[in-house]
């Protein structure tokens, strides 16, 4: 089954006959090597739960502006940004997006060393909403239920493409990952020459999930340069692979552009809320990206290259 050219996979079969679980491995090779996107659908995470989610994020996103900034983030990657805090492309206006950042709570056994660069970014508090009572209680056990499919996900990518045994789950023990509710406002007029509501970009982790709320906009590249629509699908999570990933399998699986355009589609017209589950590799893992030689250098690089206000400071 496929959705404007990208697989839908039934991912209930993880658990299941061995034949049926090899299919499914299969798939999701082959979607990896092919756009790097795919849907899951069966994926183990209750829609009521995925509605409550959304249900807050629409609800923090409509509080008055005052209150968020007091919530501005930080160095550490935690917080939230307003409308164009953040820009893939120097010299471009800031993306027509705003959005909420933040992680598991703070585990003492989990202390970086304090000389590395990326330090600052984990074991850190995160930043709650004090006039939303269960925001922080939602948020958390949502986090939990996504790294536990991130798990069956990175098992079953470690067997589509052959890696060392248990190469991924080893190397994301300490689930550094990072989740963003994100809002764009719907575009009501002229836009600044080159202003997207998310700029074209890849994602610098391993895997990212993506819950859309029933908006359309996103738009995946393919290896051709054509442009595709990815809809949201009832029901499914769309997960695509990243960086770290096609580091470590050599390119066999492909870390592929996408972006939300600021054009006057019907999509554009309209508000738009996505949840973002970003996970990278731990900290401290060797990858080699340019002059990034372990997964957190990596990603203090690309948030000081691409946040503009509330940064992660040099």
């Amino acid at each position: 089954m496929y959705a404007n050219d990208l697989p839908v996979i039934d991912f209930s079969t993880i658990r299941g006959h061995a034949r049926a679980c090899a299919e499914l491995i299969a798939e999701i090779g082959h979607a990896g090597r092919d756009t790097g996107f795919f849907y899951l659908r069966n994926f183990g995470i209750e829609p009521m739960r995925i509605a409550q989610v959304f249900a807050q994020s629409c609800a923090f996103f409509a509080l008055p502006h005052a209150r968020k900034r007091e919530l501005l983030l930080d160095r550490t990657n935690r917080g939230y940004d307003g409308l164009e805090a953040q820009s893939f492309h120097p010299g471009q206006p800031g993306d027509l997006k705003e959005s909420f950042r933040f992680t598991a709570e703070p585990n003492p056994q989990q202390r970086p060393d304090p000389n590395v660069a990326w330090s600052f970014l984990v074991n850190q508090p995160n930043k709650w909403p004090s006039q939303m009572p269960r925001f922080r209680e939602v948020m958390l056990s949502f986090l939990s239920h996504c790294g536990d499919l991130v798990d069956d996900v990175l098992a079953a990518v470690e067997e589509a493409v052959d890696m060392p045994e248990q190469w991924l789950t080893k190397n994301h023990a300490k689930r550094n990952y990072t989740m963003r509710l994100l809002h764009y406002p719907a575009i009501q007029g002229p836009v600044k020459d080159g202003q997207e509501r998310c700029g074209e970009h890849t994602d610098w982790g391993t895997v990212t999930l993506l819950f859309q709320s029933g908006q359309g906009g996103l738009e995946v590249r393919r290896r051709t340069g054509e442009w595709i629509f990815a809809p949201p699908l009832a029901d499914c999570v769309l997960v695509n692979t990243g960086d770290q990933l096609q580091a470590w399998t050599g390119g066999r699986l492909v870390s592929t552009p996408h972006r939300v355009r600021a054009d006057h589609s019907p999509d554009a017209a309209i508000d738009r809320y996505s949840i973002a589950l970003f996970c990278y590799a731990d900290f401290g893992a060797s990858i080699d990206l340019g002059e990034a030689h372990t997964s957190g250098a990596y990603v203090l690089s690309k948030l000081q290259a691409t946040q503009k206000t509330g940064a992660v400071a040099a």
